[in-house]
């Protein structure tokens, strides 16, 4: 087995082209490809953060109680 960790920039037709290394003998193999979307959820979040603590009534909340008074209707 052979395992390609490829950063590649997914384009508006969606089309991608890979070209193998020498080493993968020409035949049918069972290709898996992966989506990891962890990068774009970053850029987001980074997006977001640009407006932390921007919006005065939040200001005087406690986010950490918040999320417990919450969670603990869950149960």
């Amino acid at each position: 087995m052979l395992t390609l960790n490829i950063n590649y920039d997914i384009l508006q037709d969606r089309l991608i082209t890979i070209k193998l290394p020498e080493e993968v003998n020409p035949g049918q193999h069972e290709l898996v490809i992966i989506l990891d979307q962890k990068t774009a959820q970053l850029t987001n979040a980074k997006k977001l953060m640009q407006f932390a603590g921007t919006i005065a009534a939040f200001q005087k909340i406690d986010g950490l109680a918040y999320q417990r008074e919450i969670r603990s209707e869950w149960k």
